[in-house]
């Protein structure tokens, strides 16, 4: 058994007392499984590291009967200057383990070849977790502490884990953290949700799944104000890709997407990715998944555009353009001649336009009441770039200047698109201020010209014609 009680966990700092846990109580018993859920900073891994004795509580106990691992993919233990090799004797030195066995095994498990002869220090964090796994599965330890094993290796190392832990050893306690709430899910019978210091405990997941995405949602509210304007179009790009997955509410919507996707659920799938793009539009990844539930419907246009929009956006063209190739036959017309514009990292007005181009062009122009599936797709086929989308957009509006939608609501995110794309030369304070001005939402094409914006785009003296017409009506 483990008692955990009453643990507090205070970290100092410039701006004084950091609380990552205040007042965790639980018990863990032998052959239970607890599965933590918690958005990133949560203090999941601090919570882990305390209880395996990685380090000490500021206050509150940890009374445990049953031998407890380290951390597994915690590489903290290791001596950096030693060896692999020599790392696992010592190791198998300080449990009295069978030292050649344990070499042996670990070759094998961690896969690491000639890598074992080299110091630890010189490892990828990767590696260094491969081999931590490996040392934890020779020793039999009677709870086990897995702090993200399923973000270490390869499909088939996941399954070599997974058959260690939790076929050859079903039997023992264990404490599991993990991005993935499947993993959790399929491996734990208790579960928690961490959250501002406190831990809630829940029997079923669905319960424990409610109460985190609740959590998290009151937190996605709060957000009101625009975040760091990125330097231009291709550092919103580079950079969203990434800060999207890192994103507790993004997720928490793409894994309930993947559950409706794994039970063929198109539709609601669909509908899941396309709520996680609508926080993150320009996350090229889940533009293809969205994609692909739309081309199980048989919605090939919609299909298409996101496909399109995949490639424009820096996924891999080989991995996407056989997907592509079949939607555009689907709809009778010959892929070779309607090939799609690739990333080319350009300046904006030179960039391959995607799905969230459009959409945000129009509503700066204040048309967005004119677009849909068949004219995204149009503009999508037929323009190389990001200038030539706003070009015909204009065009399009051209004699409907009386329906502009000047004062149509722009969120925080789209604000800093359109200051990123639109004004790449402003200082990064100034992006910042004009992402937060009151007038950019109000009547936006009119505040980015005067901003200096669409400095080199071609369709701007089309905008400030706009701008004129619009004025003198």
């Amino acid at each position: 058994m483990i008692e955990v009680r009453d643990l507090r966990k205070v970290y100092p700092t410039r701006f004084g007392e950091n609380m990552v846990l205040d007042g965790v109580s639980f018990d863990l018993a032998m052959g239970e499984r607890l599965g933590i859920l918690g958005r990133n900073g949560a203090g999941k891994s601090t919570m882990i590291r305390l209880i395996s004795g990685a380090e000490r509580p500021t206050s509150g106990t940890v009374r445990s009967t049953m031998s407890v691992s380290w951390p597994l993919a915690f590489g903290g233990a290791f001596q950096p200057n030693l060896t692999g090799l020599d790392n696992i004797r010592f190791i198998s030195r300080i449990y009295d383990q069978d030292i050649e066995a344990n070499l042996t095994f670990v070759e094998e498990f961690a896969e690491l070849g000639p890598y074992l002869n080299e110091e630890v220090r010189t490892y990828s964090s990767g590696m260094r977790a491969r081999l931590a796994f490996a040392i934890s599965m020779i020793i039999e330890f009677d709870c086990f502490l897995i702090d993200e094993v399923g973000a270490v290796g390869d499909a088939r190392f996941h399954e070599r884990c997974n058959q260690e832990l939790f076929r050859k050893r079903a039997d023992r306690a264990m404490i599991i953290i993990s991005h993935d709430a499947s993993y959790v899910r399929d491996h734990c019978n208790r579960f928690a949700v961490l959250h501002d210091g406190k831990l809630d405990l829940f029997d079923q997941f669905e319960s424990a799944y409610s109460d985190f995405r609740e959590k998290i949602g009151l937190e996605v509210a709060a957000k009101n104000e625009p975040a760091e304007v990125p330097r231009d179009r291709q550092q919103l790009i580079e950079t969203i890709h990434t800060v999207a997955v890192l994103d507790d509410a993004f997720r928490v919507i793409v894994q309930e997407a993947d559950w409706a996707r794994d039970d063929k659920n198109w539709t609601k799938a669909e509908a899941g990715y396309a709520e996680a793009l609508a926080l993150y539009p320009f996350q090229r990844s889940y533009w293809v998944q969205r994609a692909h539930m739309a081309k199980e419907q048989g919605s090939y246009q919609r299909a298409e555009i996101g496909y399109r929009t995949a490639i424009a956006l820096g996924e891999a063209y080989d991995d996407v353009v056989e997907h592509l190739n079949f939607v555009v036959e689907q709809q009778g017309d010959n892929p070779a001649e309607l090939q799609p514009y690739l990333y080319n990292g350009a300046p904006s007005h030179e960039a391959a336009p995607g799905d969230p181009d459009v959409a945000l062009f129009a509503r700066v122009l204040g048309v967005s009441w004119m677009i849909d599936e068949q004219l995204t797709l149009s503009l999508l086929r037929k323009c190389k770039t990001c200038d030539a989308v706003l070009s015909n957009l204009i065009d399009l509006s051209a004699g409907q200047h009386s329906e502009r939608e000047a004062g149509e609501p722009m969120d925080a995110n789209m604000a800093t698109h359109i200051v990123a794309i639109a004004c790449p030369d402003l200082e990064s304070e100034q992006q910042s201020e004009l992402a937060r001005s009151a007038e950019l939402r109000d009547d936006a094409v009119k505040t980015l010209i005067n901003a200096g914006g669409f400095s080199q785009w071609s369709a701007k003296a089309q905008i400030e014609t706009l701008i004129l017409v619009t004025s003198d009506k």
